[in-house]
């Protein structure tokens, strides 16, 4: 289907790597993770991203906030927001971090790396192809101890056909938005595919229940997928 658009964004959000085309299969600014991980202790991070097409092309660098009550107080910020790299060339893009005090909660944002090609001549009619890698950001507060398994720390009940979940820990939980019932095998799908410190979500199952568990399938922090796990429900 043709676009009359004349910039064509083409946005590759990673979210749980086996939903998504490999990273290292991509075309166009190329980042070297799936998922840009933050210290506060260091005050910063960075990540490099790769010109893998064959010209020369700006990488522009945004963030992008997530809204949540407890997903506040902490501003991330790219030193070199819009930089040219050559064909092939790889550039070590720094973020850094402020905050108005000392982070309590993992915090999660987006980054967005988009290369723009070069402008052809003035006059010279053109069809601009942007391809942006949208990745998920986890700001660790210093201090907190790493745990890598959050997800055994969530807390569900079920009413009816009506599920819901609470994360009380400090952590975010990266997951597929799928839940299954056990043993009845009912479904439902949230409308995300992670959970914030202090976030309670809810999805409504295909049919009311009586089960006691819940199966969900959690990712790891860089979204490979740890195969499934069975939760008790209240």
């Amino acid at each position: 289907m043709k676009r009359k658009s004349i910039n064509l964004a083409l946005i590759i959000s990673s979210v749980l790597l086996p939903l998504l085309p490999n990273i290292s299969h991509a075309t166009g600014m190329v980042p070297e993770t799936t998922v840009l991980l933050i210290d506060e202790a260091e005050g910063g991070g960075s990540m490099n991203v790769k010109n893998t097409d064959d010209k020369a092309a700006l990488l522009y660098t945004t963030i992008q906030e997530i809204d949540g009550s407890s997903n506040k107080g902490a501003m991330l910020v790219a030193t070199q927001p819009i930089v040219r790299l050559e064909a092939g060339q790889t550039q070590r893009v720094r973020f850094v971090l402020n905050t108005t005090e000392p982070l309590q909660v993992e915090q999660y944002k987006r980054v967005i790396f988009e290369g723009i090609p070069q402008a052809k001549a003035v006059g010279k009619k053109q069809i601009i192809t942007t391809i942006r890698q949208n990745l998920p950001v986890i700001i660790h507060p210093k201090g907190l101890p790493e745990f890598t398994t959050p997800w055994e720390k969530l807390e569900w009940k079920a009413q009816g056909n009506v599920l819901t979940v609470t994360n009380p820990s400090p952590y975010v939980v990266r997951m597929s938005p799928q839940v299954v019932t056990k043993p009845s095998k009912i479904s439902g799908s949230f409308d995300k595919t992670f959970i914030l410190p202090g976030e309670t979500l809810t999805v409504h199952l295909k049919s009311s229940t009586t089960d006691k568990q819940v199966e969900m399938f959690p990712a790891s922090r860089f979204g490979f997928e740890v195969g499934s796990y069975a939760a008790s429900m209240k």
